[in-house]
């Protein structure tokens, strides 16, 4: 029977739902907005509301967060994935199977996110300096990264996740390898599926041979002199307001042989000054007009805007950047970074007109101006990684033997029992500190709160899924539509539910809200619980379909420069084949009796 508490969770869990696939405001955000509605229609109680921060699942995947980066920090990762691409530059498909692999082993011992942040500059790099189209290598990066985390326990957030919620409900314990024979056959077949056909259906995107023509700078950019009786002299560019009264972006200063940056502290402006501008031909004319300037056209390429001391960039903004949500203007990036941004790639479009009112999200990448002597800046802050390759003084290179030792011996304790996965993150944590593989105000900025906060404000959405009785519900109503067919049919029927969900809304929210049905399913069906269970970790971690579904595709949308429809094109048969698969061995992996 429907009460109207189960319409309520449904109009909360559909309210989500939209606003994950809309991508109107980050996964944090709606996730509080989520656990608020929760709490306000009286659906979870005060301390339910607040259980989720304290989580052994949210503390687990903190830890290992903490761990990955500190073996990051030692320059160990960057290391291989550097000789290994060399070694496999001098073909595109072994360069393609190279990285996949690559990433693929990464992401089953560190966070997939980090092994794709690691990977992406470099495969950028690379694939710029051999004239490749790197849209050929990001999309399939993400999708490798993804089915590879599903091989361990530690691969990615939601089987952590998942597995404590699981022992929490009275279920076993999940061993670190329990989910490598199912993992092993997604991760074989999804590689073939990436080298053969995956690789056809994309579409080359990124061809151009240099950033400006990459982000469609050369066109927009002229020359403004400056006549002796303009208004503009003595003036700093920010005192000129030229973004506010004439929607243009100053670029460079051209003082006879020397380029100054807008942010430069010499930079007032002076006579014979050249003004390099970007913006309308219109913008132009009008400040020609009013502004006591001469134009000159011209069609810049990177060679023009480069100089002896400037430098043109790639930065992306990083998945623990804390300038998400924020614009250039409000973080004051100019000052802050030593730098001029000249243009924005957020979601498949280039953005040039006005980018400082941009809202940055994930994955966006931003064509950037900067001082060779001031690139240490962008490469220090973790807002942003830079294609610049990263200075060797920035790594931790002596503690790379601690670091190394303690990630493997916390993963060998944890995969023969002596301890918990929770205990054993808890205590590799606590060694890296003490072995300064790590410092405390290195955790407090580079821990990627979004996923904690994300995780601590929806697991109360999976108890409310149980008090109000709606996963039962679901589940029953499940198992009378496919129960003629037998359990394997209702397992398929919960894999592709789950697996179309979280290409709409995140892998962890689409975990949270399936695990209860998955309980219930067993329940109902008087069978063994761990086949749902793991069906809805394996499907919640299978979003090949939509760039907004999974952290990853996320990530890579920009920098790739893809449309939405190259997800459906490439992902579409992936998810297909894994649903596939899963319907197909789950149940011989995870007997139902």
């Amino acid at each position: 029977m429907i009460t109207f508490e189960m319409i309520l969770l449904w109009a909360i869990v559909a309210g989500s739902v939209v606003l994950f696939s809309c991508d109107v405001f980050p996964v944090d955000k709606v996730s509080f907005l989520v656990l608020g509605a929760l709490v306000a229609t009286g659906l979870v109680q005060s301390n339910e509301a607040i259980s989720g921060f304290g989580n052994p699942a949210t503390i687990t995947v903190a830890c290992m967060l903490a761990l990955s980066y500190g073996v990051q920090r030692t320059g160990a990762l960057n290391f291989a994935a550097n000789r290994i691409i060399q070694f496999a530059a001098g073909s595109e498909l072994k360069l393609l199977s190279s990285i996949l692999t690559t990433v693929g082993v990464l992401s089953a011992f560190i966070t997939n996110t980090a092994a794709v942040a690691l990977f992406l500059p470099l495969t950028l790099s690379v694939t710029r300096k051999r004239n490749l189209d790197a849209s050929k290598f990001l999309m399939p990066m993400s999708f490798a990264a993804m089915f590879a985390g599903t091989c361990t326990l530690v691969g990615t957030s939601t089987n952590l996740l998942i597995a404590q919620l699981f022992r929490d409900h009275g279920g076993s314990d999940v061993g670190m390898f329990d989910f490598a024979p199912m993992g092993l056959i997604f991760f074989a077949a999804g590689m073939l599926y990436l080298l053969t056909v995956g690789r056809r259906l994309l579409i080359p995107r990124r061809t151009a041979e240099s950033l400006t023509e990459d982000y469609q700078l050369r066109h927009f950019v002229t020359e403004l002199i400056l006549r002796p009786n303009s208004p503009l002299l003595g003036q700093t560019v920010e005192e000129a307001a030229l973004s506010e009264t004439f929607n243009i972006q100053a670029i460079e200063i051209i003082r006879g042989e020397e380029r100054l940056l807008p942010s430069d502290n010499n930079a007032r402006l002076q006579q014979g000054d050249i003004l390099l501008v970007q913006g309308q031909s219109d913008s132009f004319l009008e400040m020609r007009d009013t502004a006591g300037v001469n134009l000159r056209a011209l069609t810049v390429d990177d060679r023009f805007l480069e100089h002896d001391n400037l430098l043109l960039v790639e930065a992306f903004v990083s998945p623990n950047s804390r300038l998400v949500d924020s614009t250039l203007k409000e973080v004051d990036f100019r000052k802050t970074y030593k730098a001029t941004a000249l243009a924005i790639r957020s979601h498949g479009r280039t953005i040039r007109q006005k980018i400082g009112t941009v809202r940055l999200e994930h994955g966006d990448s931003l064509l950037v101006l900067t001082d060779r002597r001031q690139l240490g800046v962008l490469h220090r802050t973790q807002d942003f990684l830079v294609l610049e390759e990263l200075p060797q003084t920035q790594l931790r290179k002596d503690k790379l033997p601690w670091a190394l030792g303690i990630f493997v011996g916390i993963i060998i304790a944890a995969s023969f029992d002596v301890l918990s996965i929770l205990e054993a993150s808890i205590l590799g944590t606590a060694l890296m500190l003490l072995t300064r593989c790590i410092r405390s105000r290195e955790i407090y900025s580079n821990l990627h709160w979004q996923t904690i906060v994300m995780l601590g404000c929806l697991i109360p959405l999976g108890t409310a899924m149980e008090t109000t009785g709606t996963a039962r519900f679901m589940a029953e109503y499940l198992v009378e539509e496919l129960h003629g067919f037998g359990p394997t049919a209702v397992l398929s029927g919960l894999y592709l539910v789950t697996t179309v969900l979280t290409s709409l809304m995140s892998n962890n929210a689409t975990g949270v809200l399936m695990l209860p049905i998955a309980i219930s399913l067993g329940e109902a069906l008087g069978t063994r619980l761990e086949p749902f269970v793991f069906c809805v970790m394996f499907a919640a971690s299978a979003s090949f379909m939509t760039p907004m579904g999974y952290q990853t595709n996320t990530f890579v949308f920009g920098p790739g420069g893809y449309k939405f429809s190259d997800f459906l094109r490439v992902g579409a048969p992936l998810n297909l084949l894994f649903w596939i698969l899963a319907t197909l061995f789950i149940p011989l992996f995870w007997p139902f009796h």
